[in-house]
């Protein structure tokens, strides 16, 4: 034993003699043998602590003796006839549950005692152990060591109860007269009730002391269920041996019966090596093996969707079994068992409500469960499609199945009676004396029943099954996993060929026919074997029950059943042919029967060959890992082959029970573990995992992955897939671990974890092993040149190469700056790429917002409202506004004149005053007033007087449309606010009325090329915002006429007199004023303006690097760009409208008046001084006044949004869309100085905008963090509405931006790194694990970490061992046992060509 716990060596060099690493550490040991005890007793801790009171130990025995010395009494007193049996079943249950009551009300009445401390311990763990503290021997301490208090008071007396009724009925199970039966001796008679004894008496006690730490753990159950599992598996023993008793012509219960005894004699032996399942593992256990076993279908992605699927079947399985004829059973068992494989639950869940969690689908962006713009979701729609194709097929299902028993109803009269059931007066068919040949069929069969006729289908069926085998081996890299496939080299044509698919489509969908013909043909034929049971009997219930799961499997698992009919038929012939005693014994079966005995036989040979293939694998992986081998491998290979008979043994158990092997701390030493569900852990699949910031890179792989591998298991490139499998993907530096979680007609459930990018030691060597099976399977270049093995050169390794995928997914590409960042040569460029790329993307956002408002209208129909002519003339020649900012102001108009001192004052009261005295510069600056000038009175618009005036404009009246249909339209799109604009004195004044108010509209400032043409002799000006009181002498301000009449007009002669313009003041809010409509589309928004942090001053310092050639060429890129726009919106709109439309120029003069209107616009120095001011003013804030170039770390910080705080940073940060504009245009910047290092300069303009607008849509620049950046305090909804780009680096990765770039920094290394991640096809490496070995080891990790506590992360357990892939394997565990960093819910995916969600993923793509 000491040579056992000695430590294993691991070596990590090339010798063997290396570092070690212990299987549990010494400080563990005593912990383990103590709960090893604690165990085996049933709670008693007769080894708790040295400081433990004598007097503590004694009242354990004391109180744990009690009911075996109860139970050994009345047994003694029956068995010598003293007694009846009844009356010593029944005193004995009362006394028991007297004691376990009043023994549990005590010790709660002693805990409640007031004690000094308060302190009530609940000892489970070592560490309590080791600082217990006891009163007195009836002190509230004691008693809470004694007897664990319940979670639930009423707990007390169910217990009580629950222990009675096992305690009496253990009287009746262990007397040695029960052993009678059985032909054993008196010896052995005698060990039996000593062994029960012992057994009742450590099952009992958890339900009076508490339960025990049991290394069969599950799942932790609330309200004192654990201490349940004990009495529970002895209940089943007793009930088994009582229906056994009342039926001793069965054999199979008689067999049953004796296995029990055994179990119920060794179950304090089960109990401690763990065998025997927790309540809960059992009950969902026995569920999934009646479902597997008995109905024929698959194991389930979870208890929500396994205890519906159990509870339907069976009652079908019932109504089946009482239904009054076999032709009505036999047409209700095809429609019924099909229904049951079409996952009916998930159509259900999906029609009647998207929103119920009945079944999880695809998450994200790919998968809607809930309607979209008034649009069912993508579930819907794929469910509706799939409704169609099941019931097509239901309807050809009902059809055949008439079509095979109607016409054969005389045949079956003829060969059958009708006998009467007097209990249910139904009339009942059964055989006469049915006459038979020499093949054990009826005579005079029907055509289709003939043998003929079967060996046709049978024939039929034999060369389906045969195609499915040589159409799947030869899509595999190696076939039966040893030898290489010469063909795979062509997969691509494989996994591309349309014949490819349609012939597994085919088989997928036409075998079930065939093999539904076979049944009814074959079953038909020797009907009398099948009801050669009495009708409503328990026989003739079992004898259905084949017959059901026949119907199922055909459906469930086409391909597999495919085979097992093809062995059927070959059987059938061989059985004519032949004659043995087994074929005889064969041929009294029914053919429903020998179909299940085939079934049952597929199923555990494939599990048995699976656990065979794990201990290879274990015991060649100790021997053949030469960094491995510990001292022990050639002891454990030697002690596994003497103990073959044992082992195989072992194996079938293990095999039959459904329960994985458990190789004990993942040595070769195997244990039976205690039987589960098939998909192994309690809680739901994708409940939880340690997410971090690389999880996203899986959840964007996830849909391309899920339905890449469905393709090929459509197409059968994965052989046979069943519920249970494993697969490892590998991409790059990332591993995706795949679990089949159901199966069905069409449809399977996937589960996908993600693996951990930060690799350990661990991780790294077997991530190289990885990396080796796959390329030597996979590498083309040598598969080309022939230099491959004809043969599995990992052939027992846990991993078989299978195929290949593609999918999109990231490449990263990592690389150090050093050298770059810092070189002179990027630093000097980065602030003129800054302004470029803030010049550019202002322009780019100013379009693409008119762009989405208009691109939005011109799609929605028009409604047909009329307008007034008049007015709908004088709103067009209304000055174009634009929206710049949704404010609401008021203004007031003084009425007497102001001096000239007086504008000054107003001038200086915001930074971006408007003055008119500046010229031209040479850098291109002029007046800001630009249609001043010099000119005097003579250039300004004048406002003639008219009578009244509306309070606003209506919607409905925009100036800038061109039909009434058209304005109608655009009221309903457009929540537009009014700004009014109000007299100083309005209260004292008789006439109310003021300047008219500004309509404020959404870049809608022309509805088409013939608007600006209209408009190009007519000043554009903002009504009440400048104006000249010189020119207002004759014209009373405050009876301004109603807008419909309002126009502007020049003078007919100059006026010298000298001008007073009155810039009107607004404290909040400033624009400059434009000489052209395009001018105002272009510029930037209005509310930018608002309280610039800086003087005009200290802005001009910085507007010399200003590229003014840049901008110019910007200007007329975008102007043209927007024209463009507006003319096919234009022209959309006369399409919805059904009216022509107005910009329907000749090509001719719509070009030409393009370039009049872009070359005015590049003259408007107005709209050159909007971009300077905020250029230079987003200057300031991000580089400071200082022109020296930046330093690396600078560049870094503020590439990673770490801006210096100042007070206008915060005005910046008040800008939303501002704020995400600069930070991108110094990130753009950032990249094109790398590139200009790097690559070179750029060539021209052109080739300059070419990049800026890849970058600006193509890539994402920022951090490579979870958090989007820093200071970005944002409302989520309305940027999105304004920019659907990615706000971080994770939500680029999920929405697929196809690049991606970030900067970064080494603090250990102190260099300066990027990464660059680039969206394209990956080819992704597909391998099968195998399953029991995955199962094995997870269940060695359950046993050592919740119960022996051993979470030493440097125990010998969770070492690197690539033949097993033993530390990956761990990490792919659930939570908290394992850590996987992403976890998917249940992946439902059916057929592809009807599937929505693939549709939307491959348009995407």
């Amino acid at each position: 034993m000491d040579e056992f716990w000695a430590p294993a060596r691991l070596a990590w060099a090339t010798e063997r003699l290396a570092m070690e690493s212990p299987l549990v550490n010494n400080y563990k040991k005593p912990f383990i043998l103590r709960r090893l005890l604690e165990t085996f007793l049933g709670g008693l801790r007769l080894c708790a602590s040295s400081d433990v009171p004598l007097y503590v130990y004694i009242l354990q025995l004391i109180l744990f003796s009690v009911i075996p010395i109860l139970i050994i009494i009345f047994v003694i007193l029956e068995h010598y006839d003293k007694l009846t049996l009844s009356w010593s079943v029944y005193p004995c249950g009362i006394l028991v549950f007297v004691y376990a009551l009043v023994i549990q009300i005590i010790a709660h009445l002693l805990r409640t005692q007031t004690s000094k401390t308060q302190e009530v311990e609940h000892v489970n763990l070592a560490v309590d152990e080791e600082f217990l503290e006891f009163d007195s021997p009836f002190g509230p301490k004691t008693w809470s060591f004694l007897i664990r208090q319940k979670k639930a008071k009423l707990n007390i007396i169910i217990h009580s109860i629950i222990a009675g009724v096992v305690g009496g009925v253990s009287v009746f199970y262990i007397r040695p007269v029960s052993t009678v039966h059985i032909n054993v001796p008196w010896g052995a008679s005698l060990a039996f009730t000593v062994l029960g004894v012992f057994t009742a008496s450590v099952g009992l006690w958890p339900l009076i002391g508490g339960a025990p730490p049991e290394p069969a753990s599950f799942h932790p159950l609330p309200w004192d269920l654990a201490g349940l599992s004990r009495p529970l598996h002895m209940i089943i023993c007793i009930v088994v041996h009582t229906v056994a008793s009342y039926l001793p012509s069965v054999t199979w219960l008689f067999v049953l019966d004796v296995f029990f005894h055994l179990v119920f004699a060794s179950c304090s032996i089960l109990w401690l090596l763990g065998i025997l399942p927790p309540i809960d593992a059992f009950i969902f256990w026995i569920l999934e093996q009646w479902l597997v076993i008995a109905l024929g279908g698959s194991p389930m992605s979870s208890n929500i969707r396994l205890i519906p699927h159990a509870f339907f079947g069976t009652l079908f399985l019932c109504m089946s079994a009482a239904f009054p004829s076999f032709e009505g059973l036999m047409v209700f068992a095809s429609c019924i068992q099909y229904l049951v494989s079409i996952d009916s639950g998930w159509i259900l869940s999906s029609l009647l409500s998207p929103g119920v969690k009945f079944v999880t689908g695809l998450t994200g962006k790919y998968q809607e469960t809930l309607p979209v713009a008034g649009k069912p979701s993508l579930r819907v729609k794929t469910c509706r499609r799939e409704l169609v194709l099941y019931v097509s097929i239901l309807v050809a299902i009902v059809g055949l199945s008439l079509g095979c028993q109607l016409p054969n109803i005389g045949w079956y009269a003829a060969n059958m009676n009708a006998t009467k059931i007097k209990s249910r007066n139904t009339t009942v068919r059964r055989p006469v004396n049915a006459t038979t040949d020499a093949n054990g069929d009826l005579i005079n069969l029907p055509v289709l029943f003939q043998v003929s006729a079967r060996d046709a289908v049978g024939s039929v069926v034999i060369f389906l099954a045969l195609s499915v085998l040589i159409l799947n081996e030869l899509q595999k890299v190696y076939i039966l996993g040893l030898i290489r496939n010469p063909l795979f080299a062509h997969r691509k044509i494989f996994q591309k060929s349309s014949l490819v698919y349609m012939a597994s489509q085919l088989l997928q969908f036409g075998g079930p026919f065939v093999s539904l013909i076979l049944l009814h043909q074959n079953i038909s034929a020797k009907v009398h074997l099948q009801l050669q049971a009495p009708f409503q009997t328990f026989p003739y219930f079992l004898l259905t029950i084949p017959l059901v799961r026949a119907f199922r499997q055909i459906w469930q698992f086409p391909q597999q059943m495919l085979l097992q009919l093809s062995v059927f038929y070959v059987l059938e012939i061989v059985q004519r042919e032949t004659s043995s005693s087994f074929l005889d014994f064969w041929g009294k079966l029914s053919p429903a029967t020998r179909i299940f005995c085939i079934g049952l036989t597929y199923l555990w040979g494939t599990r048995l060959v699976q656990r065979i293939c794990t201990v290879v694998v274990f015991v060649i992986t100790s021997l053949s890992e030469k960094k491995r081998q510990t001292s022990l491998s050639f002891f454990f290979t030697g002690f596994n082959l003497a103990m073959i008979p044992i082992l195989f043994g072992l194996l079938v158990l293990s095999t039959v029970i459904s329960a994985p092997l458990l190789p004990l701390f993942t040595l070769p030493i195997f244990f039976l573990g205690f039987p589960r569900p098939l998909r192994f852990w309690s809680y739901p699949v994708g409940r939880s995992s340690n997410s971090c910031e690389d999880s996203v890179y899986y959840e964007q792989l996830t849909p391309h992955v899920i339905f890449a591998l469905h393709n090929l298991v459509q197409i059968g490139s994965l052989g046979f897939v069943e519920p249970g499998e494993h697969f490892l993907l590998r991409y790059e530096d990332r591993f995706l671990w795949i679990q089949i979680l159901e199966c069905g007609f069409t449809y399977v459930y996937y589960s996908i974890k993600g693996l951990e990018l930060q690799e350990t030691s661990c991780h790294t060597a077997e991530a190289s092993r990885v990396d080796a099976i796959f390329s030597s399977a996979f590498d083309d270049d040598e598969m080309k040149r022939g230099k491959l093995s004809c043969f599995n050169q990992h052939a027992f390794n846990t991993l078989t190469p299978v195929s290949q995928i593609n999918v999109i997914g990231f490449s990263d590409t990592k690389n150090v700056l050093t050298g770059v960042i810092d070189s002179p040569d990027t630093l000097k460029v980065i602030n003129d790429y800054f302004h470029k790329a803030l010049i550019y993307l202002m322009m780019d956002y100013v379009v693409k917002k008119s762009e989405s408002v208009n691109g939005d209208n011109s799609q929605r129909p028009v409604s047909n409202i009329t307008t007034n002519s008049k007015t709908k003339e004088s709103l067009k020649n209304l000055p174009k506004v634009d929206k710049r900012a949704e404010h609401h102001f008021e203004e007031t108009i003084p009425h007497a004149h102001v001096e000239a001192n007086d504008q000054d004052k107003v001038s200086h009261s915001g930074v971006s005053h408007i003055s008119h005295n500046s010229h031209q510069s040479q850098s291109g600056r002029t007046s800001r007033v630009a249609w001043i000038g010099d000119q005097g009175i003579s250039d300004v618009p004048t406002i003639p007087p008219v009578e009244s005036r509306p309070l606003s404009w209506d919607d409905d009246e925009d100036p800038l449309d061109n039909s009434a249909d058209e304005r109608s339209r655009f009221s309903t799109l457009h929540n537009e606010e009014r700004v009014t604009i109000q007299t100083k004195d309005h209260k004292s004044t008789n006439n109310k009325s003021g300047l008219p108010p500004i309509l404020y509209k959404a870049n809608n400032f022309t509805s088409s090329l013939e608007d600006l043409d209209e408009n190009e002799d007519q000043l554009n000006v903002i009504p009440g915002i400048m104006y000249d009181e010189s020119s207002d002498n004759d014209s009373n301000f405050e009876s301004i006429a109603p807008l419909h009449k309002v126009r502007f007009t020049h003078p007919k002669h100059r006026n010298t007199a000298p001008v007073h313009v009155r810039v009107i003041s607004r404290t909040d809010y400033r624009t400059p004023i434009y000489n052209s409509p395009l001018s105002a589309a272009l510029a930037p928004l209005a509310s930018w303006f608002l309280e610039l942090p800086y003087d005009t001053e200290v802005v001009d310092d910085v507007q010399d690097s200003f590229p003014h050639a840049w901008f110019k060429f910007l200007l007329s890129n975008f102007g043209r760009k927007y024209v463009d726009l507006r003319q096919q919106n234009s022209a959309n709109i006369g399409k919805f409208s059904g009216t022509s439309s107005r910009s329907g120029l000749t090509n001719s003069k719509s070009g030409g008046d393009k370039e009049e209107l872009i070359q005015k616009m590049q003259y408007d120095e107005d709209l050159e001084e909007s971009y300077r001011i905020i250029t230079g003013t987003c200057h300031l804030i991000i580089l400071g006044s200082e022109f020296t170039n930046p330093t690396s770390s600078q560049v870094y910080k503020t590439f990673c949004g770490e801006v210096p705080w100042s007070m206008a940073l915060d005005w910046l940060l008040s800008k939303n869309e501002l704020h995400y504009l600069v930070m991108k245009a110094y990130r753009i910047a950032v990249k094109l100085s790398l590139d200009h290092t790097l690559i070179g300069s750029m060539t021209g303009w052109a080739e300059l905008e070419s990049c800026m607008t890849d970058y600006s849509q193509n890539w994402f620049f920022g951090p490579d963090v979870k958090a989007t950046d820093t200071h970005m305090s944002i409302q989520p909804r309305a940027l999105m509405a304004e920019f659907p780009e990615a706000k971080s680096w994770m939500e680029a990765v999920k929405l697929e931006v196809p690049n991606l770039f970030s900067m970064g920094y080494n603090p250990v290394k102190g260099v300066y790194t990027s990464r660059l991640l680039t969206l394209g096809d990956a080819e992704v490496s597909v391998g099968r694990l195998g399953c029991e070995t995955v199962r094995g080891l997870w269940a060695s990790l359950v046993a050592e970490l919740l119960y022996l506590t051993n979470d030493d992360d440097e125990r010998y357990s969770i070492q690197a061992q690539p033949g097993l892939l033993r530390n990956l394997t761990v990490q792919a565990a659930d939570p908290p046992l394992g850590y996987p960093i992403f976890a998917s819910p249940p992946l439902r995916l059916a057929v592809p060509w009807l599937n929505a969600t693939l549709q939307q993923l491959t348009s995407a793509k």
